[in-house]
């Protein structure tokens, strides 16, 4: 993936122009009576053909869809059993593994030819404007869904129990030499970073709505009680605990967490406290959003 998002920032900056129209058709040759679409035109030089390919490939297939298709064929390589459907491999999916690999042919050839080059004040513009455009971002994915869909796809007990697992891995070495699957947990960190997204959206329009985030929330007397014996030291003001998490780290930053996180449990090593650390606290964030989605009915009115 970092590959493929490395050929999309490239694809922003080159081909120069020169090279563009070296390939690129000119409008009065253009030609729409042809009952078949016209091939790329093959030029004598690789790196012409590869900065022709790579053009070709993102317009076709944006970098959300290759994430989509990627993280597609890594899930169903790995057998997943927590979720239950017939999954086609054929046509689409021989499409896209065909053009990935000839996205990863291309970028090596062009990496080869790049070696010397440097980047330009317009290129440097280019790639931080992208940069910048990417971490305002409200989430990494266009979900189809929102924060009251957070269970659609798996139940609360199996995600609950998904943080549970993660921590005794953490601690085991050749983990998923002896028990079964990893499909399953990478389904429910995709989960994770759906919940993370939802709540920093969530948190976003309370400073939008310009609420109190020290506001009390109101709980029934008879259920009191119970949630203040849970051990969540924010209960009696969630938005403050919300906003805290994300003035700690940034948006960003919990996704990298959770990303390391994920490649710590599949990776069968036993993992060091400093890092543990780090996975403790995304895990336990996650923890505290699940918790705080079930107190979503006492949560006050935003206007």
């Amino acid at each position: 993936m970092r590959l493929f998002e490395a050929g999309w920032l490239i694809e922003k900056i080159r081909p120069n122009l020169d090279l563009f129209e070296k390939f690129s058709t000119p409008y009065k040759k253009i030609r729409v009576d042809k009952p078949k679409r016209e091939r790329f035109k093959t030029n004598s030089d690789s790196i012409t053909n590869c900065y022709q390919a790579l053009v070709g490939i993102y317009g076709s297939d944006p970098l959300y869809s290759l994430r989509s298709d990627l993280f597609n064929l890594l899930f169903e390589g790995l057998m997943p059993t927590c979720v239950y459907y017939s999954y086609e491999f054929e046509g689409y999916m021989v499409k896209a593994v065909q053009q990935m690999n000839t996205l990863i042919s291309t970028l090596h050839t062009i990496d080869h030819h790049e070696q010397s080059n440097v980047l330009s004040p317009r290129d440097v513009e280019i790639l931080k404007k992208e940069r910048d455009e990417f971490k305002s971002r409200d989430t990494l994915y266009d979900y189809d869904n929102d924060m009251y869909d957070l269970y659609r796809n798996s139940k609360k007990e199996d995600l609950t129990k998904a943080l549970r697992i993660s921590k005794e891995i953490l601690f085991t070495k050749n983990f998923w030499k002896l028990h079964g699957n990893p499909a399953n947990i990478l389904h429910y960190y995709h989960d994770f970073l759906f919940i993370l997204d939802c709540y920093w959206g969530h948190y976003q329009y309370i400073l939008e709505q310009g609420m109190d985030i020290n506001t009390k929330w109101k709980y029934p007397k008879d259920k009191k009680q119970e949630l203040y014996g849970k051990g969540y030291k924010w209960i009696k003001r969630p938005w403050k605990y919300l906003h805290d998490q994300f003035k700690k780290k940034s948006i960003q930053e919990w996704r990298s967490l959770l990303e390391l996180c994920l490649e710590d449990v599949l990776s069968n090593q036993q993992i060091g406290y400093r890092v543990d650390r780090d996975n403790d606290e995304i895990l336990d964030f996650i923890d505290g959003i699940l918790y705080l989605e079930g107190l979503s009915k006492y949560e006050p009115e935003i206007y």
